[in-house]
């Protein structure tokens, strides 16, 4: 399994346990609102991240 593959399913799953995420906190109450939340925002920080670092590598290899 090649690299780019690997990432992609990482990255899939990242997308998918944030949006989860996401959605459980929004409809919790008390502190495990504040913990689903909170990696709800992780997961999207994570994926900004790597969007950012994609679009800069290709830059440099352009």
């Amino acid at each position: 399994m090649s690299d780019r593959i690997r990432m992609n399913i990482f990255l899939s799953v990242v997308a998918v346990v944030t949006v989860l995420a996401l959605l459980q906190g929004l409809a919790t109450e008390g502190t495990q609102r504040v913990l689903l939340l909170t990696l709800a925002a992780l997961g999207l920080a994570s994926l900004l991240m790597w969007t950012i670092g994609v679009r800069r590598k290709a830059r440099r290899n352009s």
